[in-house]
C-alpha cells in the first residue's frame, strides 16, 4: 500500500476526576492523533500523548517532529515496513512520542493489510487483559475513597501515587491498606518525588508494617542512577524503574548495574512498537519483570499497547487505566472496559473504526 497523505490532528478528553502525581495534575487527556492514509483507501491510526514533564514533549514539539517525520512517509509502500520503521527512528533526535504515533499508525496499517488484528500480528494471546488502576495523590481521606471505588468497581490491583509529601506517603498507604483489605494488591509510585534517604526511610516504614506493598516505582530522579542503585540494594521491598528506563541503553546500563527489580515499558517512552520490542526481549533474557504502562493518553495508544501486552508472559503488571479516567470514550472500536478487563478488538489492525472530536492540525502530503 502506497502512503499518500498523513493527517494530523489535535484530540481532548475530559477526565472524571483530575489526575494528580507528584509531577503535575491535569484534568485531560492531550493527545496528537496522526492518520496514515493510502492510495487503497485504507486508514492506519496512531497517537502520541502530550508529557513534557516525563518526555519532554509538548502538543507543539510533536506536531513539529511529525512534520519532519511524516514527510520521508509519504509516497513509500508499507511493504516495506522494517524500512519505514527506521525512517521514523532515524529522522530526529529524542521526540518519542512523536516516533510512537507514526510507529502505531504504520503498525495499524500492516496487520490490516494482512487481515490480522495487531495482537495477533504480534505474536498472538487472549485478546483480553486484567489491568491495575491508579489512585492519584490527595488528601488521605480522598485517597481512601477511590480506592474503595476502584475495588468495588473490580480492580484487584491499585497503584497509589506518592511523593508529594514523604511525611504522608506512609500514612496514605497505611489507610489505603486499612480500607480495601488484605486481597488487594498494592503498588507505589513516587514518580522521582523522593530522595534516596526518604525513599528508603518509608520503605522501611512499609515492610515494618507489613503492608504487603508488591513494588515501590521510580523513588529517585530520573538521571539519578547512582542512587536508584542505592535505594534498590538497601529496599525491603521490589523497586521498578520508569522514568530512568526510556530505551534500550537505559535498560541495558540498569541491568549490568543491577539498579532495579523491574522496569516500566511504555510506548511514548520507547519511541514505539518497534522500538519497545527490544527492551522487552532484554529484560526477559535477564529475568528482570516488567510493567506495560502508558502517559494519560487516549484509547488509541492504549490499544497499540495492548497489543503488545497479549501473550507476553515477563509483563507482570498491566498499568493501562486512562479507559477508566476519561469521561467519554470518543475512539470507536479498539480497546473496551469492562470492570478491570482490558478487551481487544478483533478486527484488522487496531479494531479502530473512526474518532470522534478530532480537531485538524495540518495534513502532509497531496
Amino acid at each position: 500500500m502506497l502512503i499518500t497523505q498523513i493527517e494530523i490532528a489535535h484530540l481532548r478528553i475530559p477526565l472524571i476526576r483530575p489526575f494528580i502525581t507528584a509531577l503535575r495534575r491535569t484534568e485531560h487527556v492531550e493527545d496528537i492523533v496522526v492518520i496514515i492514509k493510502t492510495a487503497s483507501g485504507v486508514l492506519g491510526y496512531g497517537a502520541a500523548a502530550s508529557t513534557p514533564v516525563i518526555t519532554g514533549d509538548s502538543q507543539e514539539s510533536i506536531i513539529g517532529a511529525l512534520k519532519i517525520i511524516a514527510a520521508k512517509l509519504i509516497g513509500k509502500n508499507t511493504a516495506d515496513f522494517e524500512e519505514l520503521l527506521l525512517t521514523i527512528q532515524n529522522s530526529v533526535v529524542n521526540n518519542t512520542s512523536a516516533k510512537a504515533a507514526l510507529d502505531i499508525a504504520l503498525h495499524d496499517l500492516v496487520a490490516k493489510s494482512m487481515h490480522q488484528p495487531l495482537y495477533k500480528f504480534l505474536g498472538g494471546g487472549k485478546p483480553e487483559l486484567k489491568i491495575l488502576t491508579t489512585v492519584s495523590v490527595k488528601a488521605v481521606t480522598e485517597m481512601v475513597e477511590d480506592a474503595q471505588l476502584f475495588v468495588a468497581q473490580g480492580f484487584e490491583t491499585l497503584k497509589i501515587k506518592v511523593g508529594l509529601n514523604p511525611a504522608e506517603d506512609i500514612q496514605r498507604l497505611k489507610a489505603i491498606r486499612e480500607a480495601v483489605g488484605d486481597s488487594i494488591s498494592i503498588l507505589s509510585d513516587a514518580n522521582q518525588g523522593w530522595d534516596a534517604k526518604s525513599a528508603l526511610q518509608i520503605i522501611d516504614s512499609l515492610a515494618a508494617h507489613n503492608l504487603g506493598i508488591a513494588m515501590v516505582e521510580q523513588p529517585v530522579k530520573a538521571w539519578d542512577y547512582a542512587n536508584l542503585k542505592y535505594v534498590r540494594d538497601n529496599s525491603r521491598i521490589p523497586i521498578y524503574a520508569d522514568e530512568s528506563a526510556f530505551n534500550l541503553r537505559d535498560v541495558s546500563k540498569i541491568i549490568q548495574a543491577q539498579m532495579a527489580d523491574g522496569i516500566n515499558i511504555k510506548l511514548m517512552k520507547s519511541g514505539g512498537l518497534y522500538a519497545a520490542r527490544p527492551i522487552y526481549d532484554l529484560a526477559t533474557s535477564h529475568n528482570l519483570p516488567c510493567m506495560a504502562g502508558c502517559m494519560l493518553e487516549s484509547p488509541i495508544g492504549l490499544a497499540a499497547m495492548a497489543a503488545f501486552v497479549v501473550g507476553k508472559s515477563n509483563i507482570k503488571f498491566v498499568d493501562l487505566d486512562p479507559i477508566a479516567m476519561i469521561k467519554s470514550n470518543p475512539v470507536v472500536g479498539g480497546v473496551r472496559l469492562d470492570g478491570a478487563t482490558l478487551h481487544l478488538s478483533t478486527g484488522a489492525g487496531l479494531g479502530i473504526e473512526n474518532i470522534q472530536g478530532l480537531i485538524p492540525v495540518v495534513t502532509i502530503g497531496a
